[in-house]
């Protein structure tokens, strides 16, 4: 039988980045993103949430040695999206679970989470895809982490 995770690897190089109380409206994510992209510079993962009031936070991940750069970018144009306030957190790591069944087997990100809520591990962020899941958790937890996602597919 194949196996629905192939494959689990982590980043402890990453920092997130918070956009807060921006303007939530279309074309804010394409120009915030476009910019970044048009530097050189890439986005691992990508979080946004509603703070009320057409506003919004948006948050993604960066590899450590591009944080320079993409904070340059965004002091100069945060004030086109009403940003007051960047925050960085440069205490997390990226998960990121391969496989090629990911999406057709059930329950796999319930199982994900419940065998790191009972190593007591809050999940930062998530992201999934047809053939990966990618997590965003402390740092200090990144081992403990992926040993429970190993021990949960026997991998």
């Amino acid at each position: 039988m194949e196996k629905v995770v192939e494959n689990v690897e982590y980043n402890t190089k990453i920092i997130k980045v918070t956009l807060h109380n921006v303007v939530d409206r279309y074309g804010v994510a394409a120009e915030i993103f476009g910019a970044l992209g048009q530097h050189g510079l890439s986005v691992e993962l990508i979080s946004t949430h509603s703070v009320g009031r057409n506003r919004a936070d948006i948050s993604f991940a960066v590899i450590e040695s591009d944080l320079g750069d993409v904070m340059k970018l965004l002091e100069t144009i945060k004030d086109k999206f009403g940003c007051k306030k960047i925050t960085c957190d440069k205490e997390l790591a990226l998960i990121t679970l391969y496989g090629s069944k990911l999406s057709t087997a059930p329950g796999i990100a319930g199982k994900v989470f419940a065998g790191l809520a009972e190593r007591a591990i809050n999940i930062e962020m998530i992201s999934s895809s047809l053939s990966v899941l990618s997590i965003v958790v402390k740092k200090d937890k990144v081992m403990e982490a992926v040993e429970a996602i190993k021990a949960a597919f026997a991998i």
